[in-house]
């Protein structure tokens, strides 16, 4: 599977100060996946004090990034 970013994304990836390696490892083996009702996932990956978080779309065999940002390990546990 691929993983492509909206612009939005693309965008948080500077703004949030996320590497692409760090979504790559967070795609391919998260902490924890959570459905929403929208159809989208939340992949979450514990990266030291923070998790991130990342909502993503899959359409055929690609995996969409939506948004991105850190989440407090709380409220990621609350998840």
């Amino acid at each position: 599977m691929a993983i492509n970013y909206t612009k939005h994304a693309e965008e948080m990836l500077i703004l949030r100060g996320v590497s692409q390696d760090m979504v790559d490892k967070t795609v391919n083996n998260p902490d924890k996946i959570v459905p929403t009702r929208e159809g989208k996932k939340i992949y979450l990956k514990n990266f030291g004090k923070n998790y991130l978080m990342l909502v993503i779309s899959e359409e055929f065999d690609d995996q969409i990034v939506v948004t991105l940002h850190w989440l407090a390990k709380k409220r990621a546990e609350r998840l």
